[in-house]
């Protein structure tokens, strides 16, 4: 092997294909006077050996050449893989269209013209040579950005699991702790009976905070256990068709005393009877944490509005108050499970009611949103139901 044929890498190299030995050497001082290295072949039987042991990084190609001709030599190098690539640029004295086309049906990226004006052979050579670099480098980056995607891919499906594995652990441990603490609070309860009968207030005092604690772990094991049915689906069992405007009436009245205590004015905006095919148990339980929420957010003395509307395509209930809403960057959040924003630091909870509400929508088709109200917050649910009728 001729030190020609061993490219510098950081150099471009180009393959010149021409059986004329006068043309061979016009092209080659060009080239090489424009900094690039420059290997030879005679024909095209020779061009598509060179071609597939150098690797050049483009090929100037004659179309003349008795044998193998341009044409069929550019073809059976875009036959190859190994050459494929490579872009050629075919120098000829054809001016036909019908030539042209044929060259480039064969794969050619450009053609100059014979007599060839060396100005013009160098430009094109180096545009294409540019063009080449950045198609290898788009190429480099695009398997950069697949492996990163696949590493990406591996990483979520992993966290999935992960994340799938602690709430089975999360939900077995509810469900094996639930029938003890049941059990737990019956017997503080018999014993606050008896501590009553015998008018012991001083230790009645200190049990009924600890009664108040284990109802609190009760709850919070009773949302994880919903919310662990409605994952596995198995509460599509519980759909059937629902007056949601009593739904809805019935929660608002239910908090009335609860806002009252708070000074808080609970009001809902008047609808028509909306009939759907629903879980009613999980969307009043979804409802009723949407206006807690809001009831607990509302200014003193301020105003927690409650609305349902029909829609083309589903049902929106919206929740309104005028308290100090959700940062915009914590929007995303307050629906994860445990989150607790820094707004409701100060409140009971622990952060399982808007999961609850998430997962009450997701299992409806639907979802919750979060909208400014300057001041306030409006939270909307939307359900999607095929069998809906308003009435």
């Amino acid at each position: 092997m001729s030190t020609q044929d061993l490219p510098d890498t950081a150099t471009p190299v180009v393959l010149v294909v021409d059986d004329t030995a006068t043309n061979l050497g016009l092209v080659v001082d060009a080239l090489e006077g424009n900094n690039l290295r420059v290997t030879v072949a005679r024909d095209g039987r020779e061009a598509l050996g060179r071609a597939e042991l150098v690797q050049p990084d483009l090929i100037l190609l004659d179309v003349m050449m008795p044998g193998l001709d341009g044409f069929e030599t550019c073809r059976q190098l875009k036959a190859n893989p190994n050459t494929r690539d490579i872009p050629v640029i075919f120098m000829t004295s054809l001016t036909q269209t019908e030539d042209k086309i044929t060259g480039f049906s064969a794969g050619a990226v450009d053609f100059v013209t014979k007599p060839l004006h060396m100005e013009e052979v160098a430009a094109r050579v180096h545009t294409h040579l540019k063009l080449r670099a950045l198609q290898k480098l788009q190429r480099e980056q695009n398997l950069l950005l697949q492996e990163e995607v696949n590493t990406r891919k591996q990483a979520q499906e992993a966290l999935i699991e992960v994340i799938n594995g602690v709430r089975n652990v999360s939900n077995a441990i509810a469900h094996d702790l639930r029938t003890p603490l049941a059990e737990l609070r019956s017997r503080l309860e018999v014993l606050m009976i008896g501590l009553r009968k015998e008018g012991n207030e001083a230790t009645l005092a200190q049990l009924e905070p600890a009664l108040a604690d284990v109802d609190r772990v009760i709850g919070i094991f009773n949302a994880l256990l919903r919310l662990a049915e409605i994952d596995a689906g198995v509460r599509r069992s519980g759909f059937e068709s629902s007056d949601l405007l009593a739904i809805v009436s019935d929660a608002v009245e239910f908090y009335q005393p609860v806002a009252e205590l708070r000074g808080v004015t609970l009001s809902m905006t008047q609808a028509d009877e909306l009939y759907a095919v629903v879980d009613p148990l999980l969307l009043a339980q979804a409802i009723g944490n949407l206006i807690d929420n809001a009831i607990k957010f509302a200014r003193e003395n301020g105003e927690v509005e409650v609305s349902l509307l029909a829609r083309d395509d589903g049902i929106e209930l919206s929740v309104s108050d005028d308290g100090p809403g959700i940062p915009d960057a914590e929007k995303h959040k307050v629906t994860e499970r445990f989150y607790r924003g820094d707004a409701s630091r100060g409140t009971p909870g622990v952060g399982l009611g808007l999961a609850l509400v998430k997962a009450v929508a997701t299992l409806h088709h639907g979802k919750i949103e979060f909208a400014d109200k300057h001041p306030g917050l409006s939270a909307v649910l939307t359900i999607r139901s095929a069998d809906m009728l308003a009435s």
